[in-house]
Parts: C-alpha cells; structure tokens; sequence
C-alpha cells in the first residue's frame, strides 16, 4: 500500500526536497501540494507548481484540505500557520523544516534575531529543525536538527544562504525514515525549555545612541539584497547604513 503525503511549500529548497521525494520513493502518492501564499522568487525550471502538474499531482489551497485524507504531511519553509485541523490531518503526523533553532527561535525571522542576538545571548551555533507540527506555532516535539556555525562577520544573507543549504541535507538525512515508520518517529519535547515568540516587523531604525558593537550587529542583521535598508533619523531625513559606512 503506497504511503499518501501532503506537501506545503515551493520555496526553491521545496523544489529539490520535493524532487528527491519523487525520484527516490516508489512507495508514495502525493495527494495533493499546496504552494507558498506569497510566492518567493524562483527559476522557471525550479517551479514547484510546473513539476508537480507534470506529474499529475494536484494542486490545492489550504481552503481544500479539509476532505483530505493523507498518511504523512511535510511542511518546508511554508509561509502560514496551520488550524489545528489542517495539522491533525496525516495519521502518522505533520512535519515541518523550521529555519531556524528550537526552541530559541520561533515564528518569523530567526536569522535577524539570531545575528541582533548574538552577543547577549551568546549563541555561536545556529540551526535547522526538523519536528513534529502541533496547534501552536514552533512548538512540536523536535525530530532532526543540523547546526552551523554563527560567525561574527555573518549577515542575514551570508547566514540565510547557509542555513538553506541544510534544509536538503536534513530532509534526506530524514524522509526515508518518515515514510518507513508506521508511527512517528522519536523526538523530544520542547516543554520545559526558554524559549522566545517574535513578530514579523522588523525594527529597521538605528539609535546612534546605541554601543557600536549593537549598531554594527543590527544592521549586519538587516542586510540583505532587495530588503529595506536599516537607518538612522536625522530630523526630517532618514541616512541608510550599511556594513561599508559604518
């Protein structure tokens, strides 16, 4: 009996999970793929949507899971949170790549806050998480996780790039273990554990009054190409930073 998989996301590292699924697995049917709700910027040969109609497999709204009925739900870097309905649907579990560490780094942005946070918190490592999706945001059972190191030097784009080159190698190191299993797979609790909840603004003003070591983490945190620039305000007019003017 083939093993149904529901999966959410077409980031461009979706595309080559997504890909490894198919060509590597005989055992499944993907019941359905639900896109990204705000579409980031792909290659038209690295489409997601295109790949899965070519195969014949559905394309769906989370407006259409409602009726579904599916063994095991993957959830990489998909842009919205799920109702507990949605997330209660696969029998054997709904797994989700969080780009970031868990528990230190729920919801949006952990990249920006991991680089801003640095040096208070001490981290040196940054990490992917693979785990067990339940009704509230970042919070299920933790399954895989593989670290990086968080450098000094790191921007929001040097780290983001890193960080994106491990979702691949953590959902192969994973998926054929998800499929196989009849149940879900060992993992361990984040209860019990500090842990933090931010929103998806990004504070993009620099205080000049700040220390010089949290002006430079802030915007280092800030940079990214095609992103809004950090900056100061003077009077009426604002000056933008960037790690060569500061």
């Amino acid at each position: 009996m083939k093993i149904k998989i529901l999966f959410l996301g077409s980031h461009l590292k979706s595309y080559h999970c997504f890909r490894y699924l198919i060509e590597n697995f005989s055992n499944i049917e993907i019941v359905g793929i639900v896109p990204h709700i705000n579409q980031p910027p792909i290659r038209f040969d690295q489409d997601i949507v295109a790949y899965a109609k070519a195969k014949k497999i559905p394309i769906l709204e989370l407006k259409d899971l409602a009726g579904i009925t599916c063994d095991l739900g993957i959830s990489l870097m998909f842009d919205a949170k799920l109702p507990p309905e949605i997330v209660d649907l696969p029998k054997r579990g709904f797994v989700n790549i969080h780009l970031a560490p868990l528990p230190q780094l729920r919801g949006v942005n952990g990249i920006y806050h991991a680089i801003r946070l640095a040096r208070e918190k001490k981290y040196s490592r940054y990490a992917v998480t693979l785990h067990y999706m339940d009704a509230t945001l970042d919070t299920g059972p933790i399954i895989d996780k593989m670290t990086l190191p968080l450098f000094e030097d790191d921007t929001a784009q040097s780290l983001h790039v890193r960080a994106c080159d491990k979702v691949y190698e953590l959902f192969v190191r994973n998926i054929g273990r998800l499929i196989k299993n009849r149940t879900s797979l060992k993992s361990k609790s984040q209860k019990g554990i500090g842990m933090y909840y931010f929103k998806k603004d990004l504070a993009h003003e620099i205080d000049i009054n700040w220390p010089a070591e949290k002006i430079y983490d802030n915007v280092r945190a800030l940079t990214f190409p095609g992103k809004p620039k950090p900056f100061i305000s003077v009077g009426p007019y604002r000056i933008y930073l960037s790690l060569e003017n500061i």
